[in-house]
């Protein structure tokens, strides 16, 4: 098994592992993230990314951050609809944060291969890759878990918060939507953790919602709508 370079995007990976049966390049950046001096905060539940190429969609109870969201790169941020907006009163059942980014076109990385993928991000070249400032020693041992929307990895990262107010264990899934790689991260709020079970089961109904709000639409469906 040979591992060539992956990247890290903000929360998930880009870059190529050469294992057998595993070939291509994920590519991707992301600019640190900061709201625009006009952004507005306002609680939206699903918004078009990369120019309508796809689109974020949290589970329920959940909106979309536009202030911290950067839609001409891929990448969203979302909460509570009730922290977002004054006029929402919604939160969400597990009370997290989520981040989503998408890849670059033709990235597409983890159907069919979840398991050497999961076999990757175990290993101290994949911790290396999931800690925020590249140093292994700062991530715990990562747990994986594979199934039909794709691989599911638990650690945590010593090295600081991705985002103030966040910390304890992540949870990063990553899929493949419309041909790109796309990564999912959930993470805790220092005033309520959420607990490894509550951890995994937001990040499989964020995935599996991410998976529908991108799922091709048939001729039936176009016809009715």
């Amino acid at each position: 098994m040979r591992l060539c370079v992956l990247g890290l995007i903000a929360f998930g990976l880009s870059g190529c592992e050469d294992i057998e049966g595993i070939a291509g390049n994920v590519a991707g950046q992301l600019a640190r993230v900061g709201a625009a001096p006009d952004a507005t905060n306002e609680g939206i539940r699903t918004l078009s990314l990369l120019g309508g190429d796809v689109r974020a969609r949290g589970p329920e109870g959940y909106c979309v951050d536009q202030g911290a969201s950067n839609a001409r790169r891929g990448f969203a941020v979302l909460a509570g609809c009730a922290l977002l907006s004054e006029g929402a009163a919604v939160m969400p059942t597990l009370d997290g944060l989520i981040t989503i980014q998408f890849g670059d076109e033709d990235t597409a990385s983890v159907a069919g291969k979840e398991t050497a993928f999961a076999q990757f991000l175990e290993t101290e070249s994949g911790r290396a890759l999931l800690a925020s400032n590249g140093d292994l020693d700062n991530v715990s041992e990562v747990s994986t878990v594979t199934g039909d929307t794709g691989v599911m990895a638990r650690f945590e990262d010593t090295s600081g918060p991705v985002f103030v107010g966040t910390s304890g264990p992540q949870w990063r899934g990553f899929l493949d939507i419309n041909g790109r790689l796309t990564t999912v991260s959930v993470l805790s709020f220092d005033r309520e953790a959420l607990s490894r079970g509550e951890g995994e089961r937001l990040l499989t109904v964020a995935m599996d919602e991410l998976g529908e709000v991108n799922a091709p639409v048939t001729v039936a469906e176009a016809v009715t709508e």
